[in-house]
Protein backbone atom coordinates (compact mmCIF):
# COMPACT_ATOMS: atom_id res chain seq x y z
CA UNK A 1 0.00 0.00 0.00
CA UNK A 2 0.87 3.33 -0.88
CA UNK A 3 1.41 5.82 2.08
CA UNK A 4 -1.12 7.77 -0.16
CA UNK A 5 -4.04 5.59 0.74
CA UNK A 6 -2.66 5.44 4.64
CA UNK A 7 -3.16 9.10 4.75
CA UNK A 8 -6.86 9.81 3.82
CA UNK A 9 -7.80 6.98 6.75
CA UNK A 10 -6.14 8.73 9.17
CA UNK A 11 -7.26 12.14 8.27
CA UNK A 12 -10.54 10.51 8.63
CA UNK A 13 -9.75 9.29 11.81
CA UNK A 14 -8.54 12.60 13.10
CA UNK A 15 -11.71 14.14 12.30
CA UNK A 16 -13.52 11.57 13.77
CA UNK A 17 -11.71 12.47 16.69
CA UNK A 18 -12.01 15.70 16.59
CA UNK A 19 -15.60 15.55 15.91
CA UNK A 20 -16.04 13.68 18.97
CA UNK A 21 -14.51 15.91 21.17
CA UNK A 22 -16.19 18.67 19.57
CA UNK A 23 -19.35 17.14 20.56
CA UNK A 24 -18.31 16.42 24.34
CA UNK A 25 -17.21 19.73 24.15
CA UNK A 26 -20.64 21.19 22.88
CA UNK A 27 -22.20 18.86 25.65
CA UNK A 28 -19.97 20.68 28.10
CA UNK A 29 -21.41 23.85 27.20
CA UNK A 30 -25.09 23.16 26.88
CA UNK A 31 -24.83 21.74 30.45
CA UNK A 32 -23.15 25.31 31.62
CA UNK A 33 -25.59 27.14 29.44
CA UNK A 34 -28.31 25.28 31.23
CA UNK A 35 -26.94 25.89 34.59
CA UNK A 36 -26.89 29.54 34.16
CA UNK A 37 -30.29 29.73 33.17
CA UNK A 38 -31.33 27.56 35.47
CA UNK A 39 -29.67 30.20 38.48
CA UNK A 40 -30.34 33.62 36.36
CA UNK A 41 -34.25 31.81 37.21
CA UNK A 42 -33.96 30.73 40.92
CA UNK A 43 -32.33 34.23 41.10
CA UNK A 44 -35.55 36.04 39.36
CA UNK A 45 -37.78 34.02 41.47
CA UNK A 46 -35.78 34.55 44.90
CA UNK A 47 -35.84 38.29 43.96
CA UNK A 48 -39.85 38.14 43.63
CA UNK A 49 -39.80 36.51 47.36
CA UNK A 50 -37.71 38.47 49.09
CA UNK A 51 -39.65 41.44 47.18
CA UNK A 52 -42.67 40.43 48.07
CA UNK A 53 -41.37 39.76 51.99
CA UNK A 54 -40.15 43.22 52.66
CA UNK A 55 -43.67 44.66 51.54
CA UNK A 56 -45.23 42.35 53.47
CA UNK A 57 -43.07 43.40 56.97
CA UNK A 58 -43.73 46.59 55.71
CA UNK A 59 -47.30 46.14 55.77
CA UNK A 60 -47.08 44.72 59.37
CA UNK A 61 -44.76 47.21 60.70
CA UNK A 62 -47.05 50.16 59.64
CA UNK A 63 -50.75 48.22 60.81
CA UNK A 64 -48.94 47.27 64.53
CA UNK A 65 -47.55 51.13 64.54
CA UNK A 66 -44.01 50.35 64.72
CA UNK A 67 -43.44 52.65 61.30
CA UNK A 68 -45.39 55.67 59.99
CA UNK A 69 -43.69 55.80 56.24
CA UNK A 70 -46.16 55.18 54.35
CA UNK A 71 -44.47 56.14 51.16
CA UNK A 72 -41.66 53.56 51.80
CA UNK A 73 -44.94 50.80 52.36
CA UNK A 74 -46.02 51.85 48.92
CA UNK A 75 -42.62 51.64 47.21
CA UNK A 76 -42.19 48.23 48.63
CA UNK A 77 -45.54 47.45 47.39
CA UNK A 78 -44.37 48.23 43.96
CA UNK A 79 -41.55 46.47 43.80
CA UNK A 80 -43.23 43.56 44.86
CA UNK A 81 -45.59 43.64 42.26
CA UNK A 82 -42.96 44.69 39.29
CA UNK A 83 -40.69 41.41 40.57
CA UNK A 84 -44.12 39.19 40.50
CA UNK A 85 -44.92 40.51 37.38
CA UNK A 86 -41.45 39.97 35.83
CA UNK A 87 -40.92 36.50 37.13
CA UNK A 88 -44.34 35.85 35.71
CA UNK A 89 -43.46 36.99 31.65
CA UNK A 90 -40.15 35.22 32.74
CA UNK A 91 -42.31 32.13 33.31
CA UNK A 92 -44.69 32.55 30.10
CA UNK A 93 -41.81 33.23 27.81
CA UNK A 94 -40.09 30.03 28.96
CA UNK A 95 -43.53 28.31 28.72
CA UNK A 96 -44.28 29.36 24.69
CA UNK A 97 -40.56 28.41 24.09
CA UNK A 98 -40.95 25.02 25.51
CA UNK A 99 -44.53 24.57 23.69
CA UNK A 100 -42.45 25.73 20.13
CA UNK A 101 -40.17 23.45 20.76
CA UNK A 102 -42.48 20.92 21.42
CA UNK A 103 -44.46 21.55 18.22
CA UNK A 104 -41.16 21.10 15.90
CA UNK A 105 -40.94 18.33 13.61
CA UNK A 106 -37.97 16.10 13.83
Amino acid sequence: MSSNSINPLASNLVNLLSSEALKSNKSDELTELTDSFANILNESLKTASDADTTDKLSALDLLTGQSDDMSGLLLDAQKAELSLNLALQIRNKVIDAYNEIMRMQV
